[in-house]
């Protein structure tokens, strides 16, 4: 018994091989389909109440076999065999080429069959069909792939946008993954948890040496800090990884945030680059570390 699926998949085919083939014998058409003389006969029945929207009589396909021979009529809409679009392809060519920079699989196969489906799409769409997988640093690409293979540490400096910050941290690689940029899911030792950074903002990178894990008691230096950011900040609530978020009742654009803050340092910095938009905080380490911050960075620049 088929499925849905088969039958359906062999209907598509079927149709435009009989209408290549008129006269064609009923068992040899069965062997060529895989299927018996009676699964065939309930397919070429199911013709009957087959074909355009309308329902009238000539709107449906005609088929006959008596004397085991088959003939169809009225298969002009459904006579060609299916072809891809040319966004099917593309899409299906894209996919291809990203399956193919994943660790682990057969490259060549995959290769090979989006090379095929190249050709045939091009073929059949009788235009080119060329899809570009996104950009990336090959080398880049490269090194971080074989840290993946290897579990291998590495050291990155990465851009963060939110706090206009070059960082240095070490991270062990687990994936890549495609998006809008390519994106890499990570165990981010600084901070103690995974982490996905785009491997745009990635400005260099190295080997490293896995650190040694963080005990419980140096990670009791974890707090939650919770602030309220005014309407020209709220826009950072989008970029942090929060507990909470609350706006305004007020209608202000105002919005109350509250998360896990594993570093003094990093809050101390975050609170110099954005002290224009932070109306209230609870952590007031954190503040005397930025004015501390503040005031060594001024003896520097007057030294």
């Amino acid at each position: 018994m088929s499925s849905a699926r088969e039958r359906l998949t062999r209907l598509l085919s079927l149709v435009p091989y009989l209408d290549a083939h008129p006269g064609a014998d009923l068992q040899e058409t069965a062997d060529y389909f895989g299927v018996d003389a009676e699964t065939l006969i309930d397919d070429l029945q199911l013709l009957f109440v087959t074909g355009r929207p309308g329902h009238m009589p000539d709107d449906l396909i005609d088929a006959s076999w008596e004397g085991g021979k088959i003939y169809i009529s009225n298969a002009e809409e459904v006579s060609v065999p299916v072809r891809l679009s040319a966004e099917e392809a593309g899409v299906l060519v894209l996919a291809l080429d990203l399956i193919e920079l994943t660790p682990g699989l057969d490259t060549e196969a995959v290769r090979t069959a989006a090379g095929k489906l190249r050709q045939a799409a091009g073929e059949n769409l009788h235009t080119p069909v060329e899809v570009a997988p996104l950009p990336a640093d090959a080398e880049l690409m490269e090194f971080l792939r074989s840290a993946i293979a290897a579990e291998s540490a590495v050291g990155i400096d990465y851009y963060v946008a939110s706090r206009d910050e070059l960082t240095s941290r070490v991270i062990a690689p687990h994936r890549l993954v495609p998006g809008a940029d390519w994106y890499l899911d990570a165990w981010c030792y600084e901070v103690q948890a995974p982490r996905r950074f785009a491997l745009s903002k990635i400005r260099s990178w190295r080997p490293a040496a896995h650190p040694p894990l963080i005990t419980a008691s140096a990670q009791s230096t974890s707090r939650e800090v919770t602030m309220r950011l005014s309407a020209a900040g709220a826009w950072l609530a989008d970029e942090l990884e929060l507990l909470e978020r609350e706006y305004s009742a007020n209608g202000d654009g105002s919005v109350r945030i509250r998360m896990v803050v594993h570093s003094v340092d990093w809050l101390s910095r975050f609170l110099l680059c954005h002290a224009d938009v932070v109306e209230e905080i609870d952590d007031m380490e954190a503040v005397a570390a930025a004015l501390t911050r503040l005031e060594d960075e001024r003896h520097s620049r007057t030294a």
